[in-house]
């Protein structure tokens, strides 16, 4: 595979450098999911039930915002640009969070509650730290959605032709893979006794500094890349067009095509996180204390990791060079069907309780044979189908497109988990009481997901036929 690939010198350095990319993107990411869910469900948060509002409250209206951003940066300067000041600002902020405002918190908290000058004092050194739990919560979710898919992939599939991209996508998969097998070791390191001495501030002040590291190292392949493709002088060349937030999503909405890939990427977001927070919820009934919690985090990066590795070297190059689009778009929900109908279908015989250690152990299992197996699915197969129908689609509808269903829809289909999750648990009385209406809920969902992927595979079909010659 890799060496009917890199057939040249500018392929090789091409693939190297977007290899690269992906790679230390994920890397960053696998830090920053573990070091949240950690700070969110064992720490500020005080529990999985905070994701689902952290999300509707934070996220979606913040994933909204940095659309508009985006959208007005990219009419205004080049995707390099863009690209060096989004990573510029979410970099800083997480050394900000790390060296200033965690280890302040408990002084602040202190001060707020001596105010008695200031009604509500209490209640507000009580939500201060999930304030900022949330704030950490939402910068994290947005970094990949920002950084990787809208950024990285919208100036690939600029200039990617959708032959080579068919090549390309696959082994490409593959950095995110690695990246997230680094991630592991890197967490693990960070949160050790040796590392840390044994304080939480400390694990997380050593993996915000590995993460500016190797955002510097990124910005370096980034701008090399880019170089690659466009330049400064083609650039200027190009005419762009310019269209406002609600112009791109009318756009999005009057497009059959656009439409369905839309629908597909909210509803596979609200199937997993579904079953995500559940999870979360019972992995902390197992591993009360943050750093033994952000450990075995990054043990899931690890083995979703490797997971994606085999899937980004063997299943995805497969199903794409002898099967159809449809195929590749069809795994990761009959994935979820799957794995995660048997996480909950447990749940159910016992009656939503996992309080007795054989119930967490079970629990625990199927439901990290869930997180890997939908996560590893997901970032190859359903990852890079996405991005392949992108391919054939005018230059505006690609652009246009990739902001709003990347950037925006994907939160919104964790925005209605999110809200979905925070009626169950309130009507429901708890994470896991919820269960009973949460499952079939995730299954109706990856239902319609096949139904829907077996219809945008007609129009893609019709596409690429119509773009590139067999």
């Amino acid at each position: 595979m890799f060496t009917k690939l890199l057939t040249d010198r500018r392929s090789r350095v091409l693939f190297f450098l977007m290899f690269g990319i992906v790679c230390f993107l994920s890397i960053n990411y696998g830090i920053l999911r573990s070091a949240r869910n950690a700070l969110v469900v064992a720490d500020l948060g005080k529990g999985a039930g905070s994701i689902p509002i952290f999300e509707l409250c934070g996220t979606m209206p913040a994933a909204i915002l940095m659309v508009y951003i985006l959208t007005r940066l990219l009419n205004r300067y080049s995707i390099h640009k863009v690209f060096m000041i989004t990573l510029a600002v979410f970099s800083g902020f997480f050394l900000f969070f790390a060296l200033g405002i965690y280890p302040s918190l408990p002084r602040w908290e202190a001060q707020i509650t001596t105010w008695d000058w200031l009604p509500g004092s209490t209640f507000l050194s009580v939500i201060l730290p999930q304030a900022f739990s949330m704030l950490f919560f939402v910068m994290a979710e947005l970094w990949k959605i920002a950084l990787l898919t809208v950024l990285f992939w919208g100036l690939v599939n600029q200039y990617i032709p959708l032959g080579d991209a068919k090549k390309y996508y696959g082994p490409l998969m593959l950095g995110g893979s690695v990246g997230t097998i680094v991630a592991g070791p890197i967490i693990s390191l960070c949160t050790s006794d040796f590392a840390s001495r044994q304080s939480w501030s400390q694990s997380l002040i050593l993996m915000m500094a590995f993460l500016a590291l190797v955002s510097v190292i990124t910005a370096w392949f980034y701008t090399k890349l880019w170089k690659e493709f466009a330049g400064p002088k083609k650039e200027l060349e190009e005419e762009k067009e310019h269209l406002s937030l609600w112009e791109s999503v009318r756009l999005c909405a009057r497009t059959p095509y656009l439409s369905l890939l839309a629908w597909l990427t909210i509803a596979d977001y609200v199937a997993y996180a579904l079953g995500e927070v559940v999870f979360l919820d019972v992995l902390k009934i197992k591993y009360p204390d943050p750093r033994d919690y952000c450990d075995y985090m990054g043990q899931l990066s690890l083995w979703s990791g490797i997971l994606t590795a085999f899937s980004a070297l063997v299943i995805t190059p497969l199903i794409l060079r002898r099967c159809r689009w449809v195929v590749a778009s069809l795994v990761t929900p009959v994935c979820i069907l799957l794995t995660e109908g048997a996480f909950f279908i447990v749940l159910w015989n016992q009656g939503g309780n996992s309080k007795t250690a054989s119930n967490v152990e079970l629990l625990v299992f199927l439901g990290t044979l869930f997180f890997c197996l939908v996560r590893a699915a997901k970032s190859t197969l359903f990852d890079t189908s996405k991005e392949l129908s992108f391919i054939p689609l005018p230059s505006l509808e690609k652009m246009q497109g990739k902001l709003v269903i990347d950037g925006m829809c994907s939160r919104v289909g964790r925005g209605s988990a999110s809200l979905f999750s925070i009626i169950l648990i309130q009507a429901c009385g708890g994470v896991l009481a919820s269960v009973f209406i949460a499952g079939p809920l995730v299954l109706i969902i990856a239902i319609s997901c096949v139904i829907s992927t077996f219809k945008l595979g007609t129009l893609v079909d019709k596409k690429a036929d119509g773009k590139s010659p067999a």
